[in-house]
């Protein structure tokens, strides 16, 4: 029964990936007469700025004068190499411009996720387990605080906490000529991430605390719990077996999509603070129309969002399954 569920999650996922790179093959080829129709220009090999090298990997890319099905086995073809294609912008495989800001944007993201979750989860279960209801006086601040939107915020501590009183970088992920392996690289680095890592986990914790906090009142009034209290447990047993533990569940999926949103949370804060992540670098694929760099990091995007809903998937029946 195990492996027969196992094996069901597996073909779901699979499809969806499957699904994914349908879309991903077929977005670039809806542009009407050819995907070079709009970037050729006028035909002398410069339309739009794109250099006329650049169409051609473009095109040596897409094939777009093969019938689709030959169209999509070279697509899948490419991305069995790790080949996403070619950037006009910065005239590099779109692969590697995506890994190089990706860990930038995993680094800061991840991050505040588990900051967000950890302080999060603490506050929302402290909150319901108050008695007579007084946690539920912390909610309007925590409300207040998640309708304030993310860039605003990250504008406002930039100015505030960074230009007026320049307690941290105001811009980028390490000081330019600074590289790696020399001294004080890592300690830059995490000085230029803290308040970018500031405003991303002070905008994930409202919204964990407050789901933590309508689960443990849930759980608090489920007869379980009231049938412990009767047999005589011990108040701080109760509170760790029967209501935390009960509540994990729920906590897994509020944090399978908490994870995916981070990502795009970490886009808005990477664009106010000139981060080199997914989000600075989706804004520049934008401006200069790099249709390459764009459709990749679509795609990496989708991919790392079937891959946590899996792991996610995956850890809510092993806990449905041990509990």
């Amino acid at each position: 029964m195990r492996a027969k569920r196992l094996g069901l999650i597996l073909f779901k996922y699979v499809l969806f990936l499957f699904l994914v790179l349908l879309i991903s093959f077929f977005l670039p080829r809806l542009i009407p007469g050819s995907p070079l129709s709009t970037l050729a220009g006028d035909g002398s090999g410069y339309g739009n700025g794109v250099p006329l090298a650049a169409l051609e990997q473009f095109e040596a890319y897409y094939s777009p004068t093969l019938p689709l099905p030959q169209q999509f086995a070279r697509y899948l073809s490419h991305l069995a190499r790790f080949d996403l294609g070619y950037s006009f912008f910065y005239k590099t495989p779109v692969a590697e411009r995506i890994w190089g800001a990706a860990r930038w944007t995993l680094l800061l993201s991840l991050s505040a996720l588990a900051l967000a979750t950890v302080f999060g989860t603490l506050l929302g279960v402290l909150l319901g387990l108050w008695r007579h209801g007084r946690g539920a006086l912390m909610l309007p601040p925590l409300l207040a605080v998640q309708a304030v939107p993310t860039f605003l915020l990250a504008a406002v501590a930039q100015m505030l906490l960074a230009y007026r009183l320049r307690l941290f970088p105001a811009t980028g992920a390490v000081t330019p000529g600074l590289l790696p392996g020399q001294p004080g690289y890592a300690a830059d680095v995490l000085a230029h991430m803290a308040l970018p890592l500031i405003v991303l986990t002070l905008s994930e914790i409202p919204s964990i605390a407050i789901f933590a906090y309508n689960s443990t009142l849930r759980v608090k009034q489920a007869p379980y719990v009231a049938f412990a209290r009767y047999l005589n447990i011990a108040p701080r047993q109760i509170k760790l077996r029967f209501v935390v533990k009960n509540i994990v569940p729920d906590l897994l999926g509020k944090l399978n999509i908490q994870a995916v949103l981070c990502i795009m949370g970490s886009m808005f804060v990477e664009a106010v603070f000139s981060y080199p992540g997914l989000g600075q670098l989706l804004k520049n694929a934008t401006s200069y129309r790099d249709y390459p760099l764009m459709q990749g990091i679509l795609l990496v995007s989708c991919l790392y969002g079937i891959a946590v809903n899996l792991v996610f998937e995956l850890l809510l029946s092993r806990h449905v399954r041990t509990s």
